[in-house]
Order: C-alpha cells, then sequence, then structure tokens
C-alpha cells in the first residue's frame, strides 16, 4: 500500500521530466504496466486469470479505454496548470465515487464518510500548497487544466465502480487487461 502510494504520489514528477505528450506517457505506462503485471503473473502461476469470459472482458476492455481517458486528462491537465493544482483537482474522485455509488448502486453514503474525504481533500490542498497560482488561475488554457483534472476524476471514479461490478475478475487480471487496453488504443499516435 506504501509503495503503490509513492508510486502514484510521484508519478507527476516522472511525467513532467519526461517531457512527452500526454498520449505518449499513457502508451509507455500501459506497455509497461501490462509487461510488469504478466511477468508479474508469470513468477506467480496466476497467468491463468487472464482468460476471462465475455462479460468480464467486457467490463475490463471498457475500463481499459475509461483508464486511457482518465490518464491522458490527467497527464495533459499538468502540462496546463501544474503537478500540485492537478493532483488536488484530480483527487475530488473519491466525491465522484460516493456520489455514484449512492445513485448507481444505491450505496449508503454517511455524513461520517463526506467529512472524512472533505477532511482528506484539504489535508492535500494544504500539502500540495496550490495557494500561489492567483492570477494563472484566470487564464483559458489553467482552466482548461482544471476541467480536465474534472473529466478525468469522474472517468476514474467511474473505473473504480466498474471494476467493483467485475465480481469473478481478479485485480490482478482486470489491471492487466485494462493496461493492454491503453497499450493498444494508444498504438496509433505511437506510430
Amino acid at each position: 500500500m506504501v509503495a503503490g502510494g509513492v508510486l502514484l504520489g510521484t508519478l507527476g514528477v516522472f511525467v513532467q521530466e519526461a517531457a512527452q505528450d500526454p498520449l505518449t506517457t499513457v502508451w509507455f505506462r500501459c506497455a509497461f504496466g501490462a509487461l510488469a503485471l504478466a511477468a508479474w503473473a508469470a513468477a506467480t502461476g496466476r497467468l491463468g486469470e487472464f482468460s476471462l469470459k465475455r462479460r468480464g472482458l467486457l467490463i475490463a476492455l471498457g475500463s481499459g479505454s475509461l483508464t486511457v481517458l482518465n490518464w491522458s486528462l490527467f497527464f495533459a491537465a499538468i502540462e496546463r496548470t501544474s503537478i500540485a493544482v492537478a493532483t488536488v483537482v484530480f483527487h475530488v474522485q473519491p466525491f465522484w465515487v460516493m456520489a455514484l455509488a449512492a445513485w448507481w448502486l444505491h450505496e449508503p453514503v454517511s455524513r461520517r464518510q463526506w467529512a472524512a474525504a472533505g477532511v482528506a481533500l484539504v489535508g492535500l490542498t494544504l500539502a500540495m500548497g496550490i495557494f500561489g497560482h492567483g492570477a494563472m488561475a484566470l487564464e483559458p488554457s489553467y482552466l482548461w487544466g482544471v476541467a480536465m483534472c474534472l473529466g478525468g476524476s469522474l472517468t476514474y471514479a467511474v473505473v473504480t465502480l466498474i471494476a467493483r461490478s467485475a465480481g469473478t475478475v481478479s485485480p490482478l487480471a482486470m489491471a492487466w487487461w485494462q493496461c493492454l487496453a491503453g497499450t493498444v488504443l494508444t498504438l496509433p499516435w505511437m506510430l
């Protein structure tokens, strides 16, 4: 969990330092992810999990397509705002998940859950130090970046809920198929 948090928390730095366009970044992320997950599955004897029935495959490929969209939007937003702003805005995703889970899955969401998500977002905002963006926040490019983050966070929330509904698909298989779908979808851009 800590390693995953560190990886996700530092992703923007690597994206910015690579100085690649968003779709190239997505392709490499998907390709490396698919290879790493396949190697892990082979090493642990779990390659059989990659064989999915029709419904599971459709869910995995659909959520993979949305994952490509959310990563592309997030990486494009970093170029228009900043890593700090993009990260904070993107992390409204838990609010989307709770709202969509209540609406779509009819799951109860308590005030305590809303409050905890709010406190976490305020903490992230304070930790990222995004309050120095005053005049820049009025530029159209900056506003597009914020809108891209909101769209990316919404698609990420939908991916989360879709993955929850794919009960028979293991998380390993889901992630591998998502990465494979992303690799294939962004391959034309790389070519």
